[in-house]
């Protein structure tokens, strides 16, 4: 049996995925397919010597054991010779399973061969899975993709991505590649179970929906909202009037990068400074960040107030406190910028910072914050 070609295998894959089957299903149905035949017929060659040489006088294969074990050492062409058929019939039955031992040997190395190909090409597309817990994942590789994934990875973060086209699968870990970090990519529509499921959507942290179609962003933010409601949902929207119709599915912030843009170009007409600033601070690639922190149950800073916090942190060479954030009573939380010295610190409460990359991390490594909600 010929082996098929990398490209017909490609293709294979290709229709697979985009049909949710069980991949390593199907290749483990491939190779045990022929085994289970071939089991059969290990045990009805060995039932039928056994049947026509037992009464034989000089008979060599008496018992139903001999059988099977003529059987076993003619399978693995080590052939002993201790027991043998010695009768027409028999020789005549062993000749047949000869030759369909040396079809069944060159068909199974074939299919394992191929699947090993298959599974290869599997992988390498993404759609073998991934194991990954508090990661985050991105669907779509559009513009502002582009930008979230560079910053999470270099913010430490595990990230899935699943691309709507596989040749997009490349440019994405060529992004992992300079970044470093944590990375899976794979392909498929993000609007399917199967896909989201490959990408371990149960144990993520929160899902980044930033294709470039709008209907597509609202169709698999409420597909992803009904289904696991506990996920954070951060949606990019093109247009600025949907905005109000992704608040009402559920999801936890609606991104609008040209409002967000159109209030960066009016702050440079007469605040040029303060626009840089926003824009450096954006990104923790190149130093400086605005990162969030959760106070824990039990941490040493409860009870305190923002004053003495700022001080300690400033004297331990951490960064600068510019805000709080607390849940409100309706949902959401209430994000307070440059809080009161005597706000009092709560365990829950939600402690955002600007600073470098290290000071930031003495939050964690002396505190015991927890970064991100």
């Amino acid at each position: 049996m010929p082996l098929e070609s990398a490209k017909d295998l490609a293709k294979k894959a290709r229709d697979f995925a985009a049909q949710d089957y069980d991949l390593r299903a199907v290749i483990i149905k491939k190779i045990t397919r022929p085994i289970i035949i071939f089991t059969m017929l290990f045990i009805l060659s060995g039932l039928l010597i056994w049947i026509v040489e037992r009464s034989l006088d000089n008979a060599k294969i008496v018992t139903l054991s001999d059988a099977y074990w003529w059987s076993l050492v003619t399978l693995s062409t080590v052939g002993f010779g201790d027991v043998v058929p010695i009768s027409g019939y028999g020789r005549l039955i062993a000749s047949a399973y000869i030759i369909v031992a040396v079809v069944f040997i060159a068909v199974v190395v074939t299919n394992i061969q191929d699947a090993l190909r298959q599974y290869a090409i599997l992988r390498d597309l993404g759609m073998t899975g991934n194991s990954m817990e508090r990661h985050v994942i991105v669907c779509g590789w559009s513009r502002i993709s582009k930008v979230c994934i560079p910053e999470l990875l270099a913010a430490g973060r595990a990230v899935s991505v699943v691309c709507e086209d596989e040749n997009q699968i490349k440019v994405v870990r060529q992004v992992g590649e300079e970044i470093g970090g944590n990375l899976f990519v794979t392909y498929g529509d993000m609007t399917k179970r199967g896909v989201l499921e490959r990408v371990n959507i149960g144990h993520a942290d929160s899902i980044i929906i930033a294709t470039d179609e709008d209907t597509l962003n609202l169709i698999a933010s409420l597909n992803i909202h009904s289904e696991h409601p506990e996920l954070r949902v951060i949606v990019y929207v093109k247009q600025p009037e949907l905005r109000k119709t992704f608040d009402a599915s559920g999801v936890t912030y609606v991104a609008s990068p040209f409002e967000l843009g159109g209030r960066l170009v009016a702050s440079a007409a007469f605040e040029p400074e303060v626009a840089l600033l926003i824009d450096n601070v954006s990104s923790g690639i190149d130093g400086h960040d605005i990162q969030q922190f959760t106070v824990p149950e039990g941490g040493e800073i409860v009870g305190a107030n923002v004053d003495s916090l700022r001080r300690d942190f400033l004297s331990m060479g951490g960064p600068l406190l510019i805000a709080t954030g607390v849940p409100k009573k309706v949902g959401g939380w209430a994000v307070e910028p440059n809080p009161s010295g005597s706000t009092e610190i709560k365990a829950g409460m939600i402690l955002i910072v600007l600073g470098h990359g290290d000071e930031c991390s003495i939050l964690s490594s002396d505190l015991g914050l927890i970064q991100g909600r």
